[in-house]
């Protein structure tokens, strides 16, 4: 695992950075008031872009990936797959049985607020189940397996951005609060970890095969 953590330092030690600074403003400020100020921040430009960007934490984006692992490792395939099937399924036990009527931003500040929110036209908002966000774990169960595979440091840094740039969207957007985007990010990076370390382990050999060769991808 101390392996694992080093050769992903680009990726983890950022992230983590990104998660302290959360967290620290979560102590100072409510949730409300973290949103109202990130909503203040927008333009026609933004508006397109995370309206677009959002859709990369689509669960369609896991189905793309694991095919696509197909053709590079049968083990890859099959560690993508394990952790996002259970980082999902974690995420749906809060969103749908232990916190199922946690209202998103739109219906809170609909309901309670005075504030009036900027939204952006023609994205379907969403009035429950609002922690954690399933779009960030699935970004971060995506572009964490991405840099587990890529040996180039600056890569890991990008995907870190990107992910972060789809949970970045989720609240942009008011589908979710910071600490919804937190909280799917943390669940997904933690079992994407011990489930990708626990694939290093498997010894069967067929893990090493693909789709296109009947021979192990790594000779």
């Amino acid at each position: 695992m101390k392996k694992l953590l080093i050769d992903n330092r680009y990726f983890l030690i950022p992230y983590l950075l990104f998660l302290t600074v959360v967290i620290g403003f979560a102590f100072f400020y409510t949730k409300i008031e973290m949103h109202i100020w990130a909503n203040q921040i927008n333009s026609s430009l933004l508006d397109q872009f995370f309206k677009y960007a959002t859709h990369l934490g689509d669960g369609s984006a896991i189905a793309v990936l694991a095919v696509i692992f197909l053709f590079v490792k049968y083990r890859y395939a099959l560690a993508f797959l394990a952790g996002s099937l259970i980082t999902s399924g974690i995420v749906h036990l809060f969103k749908q049985l232990l916190l199922e009527d946690m209202y998103r931003p739109s219906k809170y500040f609909e309901l309670f607020e005075t504030h009036k929110l900027y939204l952006v036209e023609g994205v379907v908002l969403r009035n429950l189940q609002s922690f954690p966000s399933g779009h960030t774990s699935t970004a971060f169960n995506v572009f964490l397996m991405l840099a587990f595979i890529t040996k180039n440091n600056y890569l890991k840094l990008g995907y870190l951005f990107i992910a972060l740039l789809v949970a970045y969207s989720r609240v942009y957007l008011s589908q979710h609060f910071f600490i919804d985007i937190a909280a799917g990010s943390f669940i997904a990076t933690v079992i994407m970890l011990l489930v990708y370390y626990w694939s290093l382990h498997w010894d069967r050999k067929w893990v090493e095969f693909n789709v296109r060769t009947k021979t192990s991808a790594t000779e």
